[in-house]
């Protein structure tokens, strides 16, 4: 018997709390999903995607804490791109389009090949969904 609570439950129990935030807004609730989805926003500013007994999207995080970690006009091209994409209205992987994730990658992949840059290409192997930079990718330079 699996005792962890089905994520449609979760959703519904997230959501419960949400609606009780000062902080949190509920943007949608994407239910059809394989895994469910909760978008947020934190105090107006901060767009969050809450998914339920999802662990890939770890690795997926630390894969960009640690390009982001080479210096913080990585994250900020990646912000810049994130903000168009979604001003013109082609953002968002539930309307058909490319995810912030998939914008996000071609920035990184933009950064590694322009000559100018030179961004790490970092060994995706790495990458265990751990909190944190891995050893690995701290002992590079860029």
């Amino acid at each position: 018997d699996d005792p962890s609570p089905d994520p449609q439950e979760l959703l519904d129990r997230v959501v419960a709390l949400m609606r009780d935030s000062a902080d949190f807004t509920i943007n949608d609730q994407i239910r059809g999903a394989r895994i469910p989805l909760l978008k947020l926003r934190y105090k107006g500013t901060i767009d969050v995607d809450l998914s339920f007994q999802n662990v890939v999207p770890l690795k997926n995080t630390q894969l960009l804490r640690s390009y982001v970690s080479f210096g913080f006009k990585v994250r900020d091209v990646g912000v810049l791109v994130k903000l168009w994409a979604e001003a013109a209205g082609v953002l968002g992987a539930t309307k058909g389009f490319l995810s912030a994730y998939s914008f996000t990658l071609m920035v990184v992949y933009f950064l590694q090949v322009e000559p100018a840059i030179r961004l790490p290409v970092l060994p995706t192997a790495t990458f265990k969904g751990e909190v944190g930079v891995p050893a690995a990718v701290q002992a590079m330079t860029w």
